[in-house]
């Protein structure tokens, strides 16, 4: 009884609780956009809305290089120095971001028609748009990842999609769900940006009245080269398969593919939340108390996993009810997905256990050969076997990346357990 109320009483769980009740009700929500937009558009123009869709998503989360996981370690372990961590992290990512949109500007026509994707030039200015207001939005989210605020966070964000969702059903009742008004949904990122510029401002403010120590920008800034180092490898492998299938398949099959993905988010958000909280609660541990942690968390994922896989074969049934005739192909990608998905989230504690031990070096080095292994596969496989193979070498990739990670971790941890003798 007192072990109940205990974990009854436990902020992870509490927090926990808050973020999978965000990312299921955001999910939901989402996938009702999917749904619209994937029976109304059609399966090509769906593909040239999900070309952009990740494009956008891909590069809010490749040009912040790992710096939200910076800011929410050192900011967690020194909290009377939040604001400033956070107000430098706000002025590198606008200097970023601007950057970014300007290359775009200026060559963005060159790089989409040296990527094969000229028909994607004209929606460029949609591009910026949805990628200016997912920027700002994702270091909304994690500055109230920081503070631990996951309630409010929850509530921006489900709000977020409601509108999202009222947007839909509105351009639908009014016939105009096109491909070329569905795009001007990306203006609802920045909408919701621009009412938490007050805060940007306070924060910033807040790195410029008390600057940070040279101690703190040395130690943030020798973290921050590894998280560097580890965020290419990981936002290229989110959605890496995405943009190779593009290179070989025709915007129907972009289309089929990223529905199968949408679908697998009902899984693969599970591993996200689930890091999301683990992060700022194990980063106040020392480290033995790191190991101790991981290991009993370790145990309750591995089961979860096991219930997860025995629920797989159900996609045969929900996919045609759901998305209907046109996307039957999608079935063999969306059980891969999910399979890999799983195979995440049963990986996730040592993942985090080992951001929060300070040794990002572990996960650089498994990253870069779980890339590596993908394109190696898609390259040979997907040009000639169809994109089903894509999935099947992100999974395989993920795989050989889980093994790798485990075994560094285990040996770090038989090292740093073993008894000193005289």
């Amino acid at each position: 009884m007192r072990t109940l109320e205990k974990y009854r009483n436990s902020r992870l769980l509490k927090n926990l609780g808050i973020v999978f009740s965000e990312s299921i009700a955001t999910k939901a929500l989402n996938f009702v956009v999917i749904l619209l937009l994937s029976r109304h558009l059609g399966a090509g123009d769906y593909g040239k809305y999900s070309y952009i869709f990740v494009a956008i998503a891909f590069c809010s989360a490749f040009f912040d290089f790992g710096m939200e996981n910076t800011a929410v370690r050192f900011s967690s372990k020194d909290k009377p120095s939040l604001n400033g961590i956070f107000g430098l992290y706000v002025i590198v990512k606008l200097i970023i971001m601007l950057l970014f949109v300007l290359v775009l500007i200026l060559f963005g026509e060159e790089i989409f028609e040296l990527l094969g994707q000229q028909e994607i030039t004209e929606y460029i200015p949609y591009l910026i748009i949805g990628l200016i207001g997912e920027s700002l939005l994702f270091v909304n989210d994690t500055y109230l990842q920081a503070v631990q605020r996951f309630q409010l966070r929850a509530l921006i964000n489900i709000c977020r999609y409601i509108v999202l969702v009222a947007c839909v059903i509105l351009l639908l009742f009014s016939g105009a769900l096109l491909l070329q008004y569905a795009l001007l949904l990306y203006l609802i990122p920045v909408m919701f940006s621009l009412a938490f510029l007050p805060k940007y401002v306070l924060l910033v403010r807040s790195f410029l009245d008390r600057r940070l120590t040279a101690v703190q920008l040395k130690e943030m800034l020798g973290y921050q080269k590894w998280m560097l180092m580890v965020s290419i490898p990981t936002n290229t492998l989110g959605r890496i398969d995405f943009f190779m299938i593009s290179l070989w398949v025709s915007y129907e099959q972009i289309g089929i593919y990223n529905a199968a993905f949408q679908l697998s988010a009902i899984v693969s958000f599970i591993p996200f939340a689930f890091g999301k909280v683990m992060l700022p609660k194990m980063s106040e541990l020392e480290e033995d108390k790191v190991m101790a942690y991981t290991n009993k968390v370790m145990k309750a994922t591995a089961a979860i996993s096991f219930v997860m896989i025995c629920c797989i074969p159900l996609v045969n049934v929900v996919v045609p009810w759901i998305l209907g005739s046109e996307y039957l192909d999608s079935i063999p990608v969306l059980q891969v997905m999910l399979l890999s998905a799983i195979l995440v989230f049963a990986i996730t504690p040592v993942e985090q256990a080992i951001y929060s031990l300070g040794k990002p070096g572990f996960i650089t080095v498994g990253k870069y050969i779980q890339i590596a292994a993908i394109v190696l596969l898609i390259y040979a496989t997907v040009p000639y076997l169809g994109v089903v193979w894509a999935a099947i070498s992100v999974a395989a990739a993920r795989l050989i990346y889980g093994l790798i990670l485990m075994l560094l971790y285990l040996n770090y941890r038989k090292n740093r357990l073993r008894p000193v003798t005289t």
